[in-house]
């Protein structure tokens, strides 16, 4: 052990007469001569490679003093190449503040600056300050970047540790929910921050109108979807794990957010134009994949849909028989060509409602008449027709992207050119999201459209006048999601005898029926007393025939009307087009049936 130490002190004796010998032998390094190497060596580690100051003694002549706040690059500067300070701040007063540090008398300094008379002489201050003059003027700066990001950095911790205590110290984090936004576009998790909260979707909203419950009108919804997913999406709740939305709050905005029939009208008016349909579908969809169950009635129409492909828990051998009823009534001559078997250009997709509600049934019949009528190539798929899935969509199961895609692959298969709906929501769904889910090789076409294209092409000959005087009600699938307001509005202009009465609000600002978006469902009240609105609105209008191009607005419509006892026809737009058309052999045309106004009470 003692001869280890011995080693030990040998070394480091050793290793500082090496250390010494070094000092004393090594070459002193030249100094520099030029202006900005003498720059580079004294001045560069606290003013900056170009003169850029990055220490907090920077300051200018104040405005009436006599006082120069600071003595910093930019300062000596500008007493070099300006006037500004030649009263009290000349050249020879420079290098005498720094030959003696910055006590100088008529300066007054924060920061004091050191002494350079041991290692400067004074022609060499003078070529540092012949350099200075030649760097181009920086604008001071009071904090460094470094200063900066440690005063953030602070701020940031106090923050975030006051707000760990908040947190906390609430009581509903053990029961709270999530809500997943992984579905959602990144522009849909923006919107709700563009909403103004200006009111007019409150204005004018349908629902809102009804119920008057702030909480279900579109700036309620943004505002609390946009508080909520801050909350559980924000730094805090990341770093720490927490969720502080509580079940009780999901629930709630959920309840509000399905009460609601995706009609657009808020979208419509809204001066952000936030696409507020598939921001409701799409949050949905959100909710339901964190586990929020929708309503149960509207539960019940989803089971049906799986299970019979169909909303109404009909059994899928039934949903042709209205065309077979139709020929053994001699409504129709012979029943449409069965797409399933054998080939047409034209498929016409009748739809659930249509197909299905006895009360509706009219609305396959004429349309079959029409397109039997004008020569049209076309065909059904009878019992192998699906539904749509426009039931799934609202209401944000996942299974639509299933369903549509079936349907996709069906009709890509049947060789057809065309395919034609009169339902405004299949229409919708078929033209809009279908196309997100897969690729269609055949156009799409609501009834009216092909309608006008076959009187445009003459193929269709309306003759005989229909001396009735008619109001139409837009459909929100086929006006404002699609912007089909004229067309239909045309084809009533074309019947000889119409007399066409507008209705009070129409186009864009049409009155939704609530007949959609699982509205009637699962607040059947607030849907009836909206349906009842309209036809109120048809009423004013003094015609005596209600006519829309929707299956499910004729289905809510009629409900209205007989709710009101109003004096008025309900009638889907073929209808009026049969009665204009010669009658056809073996056909019974449908009769207009009499209504008796109201005796006064």
């Amino acid at each position: 052990m003692d001869r280890f130490l011995s080693k030990s002190r040998l070394i480091l004796a050793l290793a500082g007469v090496f250390f010494l010998a070094s000092s004393l032998f090594a070459a002193e390094e030249p100094k520099p001569k030029t202006g900005p190497e003498l720059y580079q060596r004294f001045c560069a580690a606290c003013h900056g490679e170009k003169g850029r100051t990055y220490q907090p003694n920077i300051g200018v002549k104040q405005a009436g003093s006599e006082v120069i706040p600071s003595l910093d690059t930019e300062s000596f500067r500008r007493a070099l190449t300006t006037d500004e300070f030649k009263d009290i701040f000349d050249r020879k007063k420079i290098i005498e503040t720094i030959w003696n540090g910055s006590e100088v008398k008529g300066t007054e300094s924060t920061t004091s600056m050191p002494a350079f008379k041991e290692k400067l002489t004074p022609a060499e201050i003078d070529l540092i300050l012949n350099y200075l003059a030649t760097l181009s003027g920086q604008r001071p700066t009071r904090y460094s970047a470094g200063r900066l990001a440690f005063l953030i950095g602070i701020l940031i911790f106090l923050g975030g540790a006051i707000g760990a205590a908040y947190m906390l110290s609430r009581p509903d984090f053990p029961d709270s929910a999530l809500i997943p936004i992984a579905n959602l576009e990144t522009r849909q998790i923006m919107e709700p921050n563009a909403c103004t909260r200006c009111g007019e979707c409150v204005a004018w909203c349908p629902v809102y109108a009804i119920d008057n419950e702030p909480r279900l009108t579109a700036r309620e919804k943004c505002t609390r979807f946009r508080q909520m997913v801050k909350e559980q999406q924000g730094p805090l709740a990341r770093w720490l794990g927490i969720n502080p939305v509580s079940k009780g709050r999901v629930e709630e905005f959920h309840k509000f957010l399905l009460e609601c029939s995706t009609c657009g009208q808020c979208h419509i008016v809204c001066p952000a134009a936030i696409d507020t349909v598939d921001l409701w579908e799409n949050m949905r969809r959100s909710f339901v994949d964190g586990g929020q169950p929708v309503l149960p009635a509207q539960q019940t129409l989803i089971a049906s849909v799986k299970a019979y492909d169909n909303p109404w828990q009909q059994p899928r051998s039934s949903r042709g028989k209205w065309a077979s009823r139709a020929k053994r009534e001699k409504r129709i001559t012979a029943e449409p060509k069965n797409l399933a078997k054998e080939k047409a250009e034209v498929l016409y997709f009748v739809g659930c409602t249509a197909s299905y509600d006895v009360n509706v049934k009219e609305v396959a019949i004429n349309t079959t008449r029409v397109l039997n009528k004008a020569g049209v190539d076309f065909g059904i798929l009878g019992n192998e027709e699906r539904c749509c899935g426009s039931v799934l969509l609202r209401m944000g199961d996942y299974e639509f992207e299933r369903l549509a895609g079936q349907n996709i692959e069906t009709f890509n298969n049947l060789g057809i050119k065309t395919l034609i709906t009169s339902c405004s929501g299949c229409y919708k769904t078929i033209k809009q999201d279908y196309p997100r889910v897969g690729k269609l090789n055949f156009e799409v076409l609501h009834m009216t459209e092909f309608v006008m294209r076959l009187i445009k092409e003459g193929k269709l000959k309306l003759k005989k006048p229909v001396n009735l005087s008619v109001t139409y009600h837009d459909p929100c699938h086929l006006g404002r999601a699609n912007q089909l307001f004229d067309v239909p509005r045309e084809v009533l202009k074309s019947i000889p005898g119409i007399e066409f009465r507008e209705i009070e609000r129409f186009g864009e600002f049409s009155r939704c029926c609530g007949a959609g978006g699982g509205l009637k469902a699962g607040y059947r009240e607030v849907q009836e007393e909206m349906a009842r609105t309209r036809v109120k609105d048809a009423i004013k209008t003094g015609a005596t025939e209600f006519v829309t191009a929707c299956p499910f607005c004729y289905q809510a419509l009629l409900t209205g009307i007989q709710g009101l006892n109003a004096p008025l026809n309900m009638r889907d737009i073929n209808e009026l087009i049969i009665m204009s058309l010669e009658d056809e052999p073996g056909e019974k045309p449908a009769q207009p049936e009499k209504v008796e106004p109201e005796k006064p009470a």
